[in-house]
């Protein structure tokens, strides 16, 4: 993220409108997309399981997430 330097408190507010005035959809995707560089999303086994016992399920919680 840029380091902006101002004159003034007005031309801080000015410029403050013009980030704020930015498309949402648009900051939304350079957010998503900051946050998938920082931690990728991890592989995701699809479906429902059925456990007999707690420690069944923990156990491929485990080895499902990692």
């Amino acid at each position: 993220m840029p380091i902006y330097k101002y004159k003034s408190f007005a031309e801080a507010e000015q410029h403050l409108k013009e980030l704020q005035s930015r498309d949402p959809l648009r900051r939304l995707s350079d957010l998503q997309d900051l946050f998938y560089a920082l931690k990728p999303p991890g592989k995701v086994q699809r479906g429902l399981f059925k456990f007999k016992t707690l420690e069944e399920a923990d156990e491929h919680r485990r080895r499902t997430t990692g």
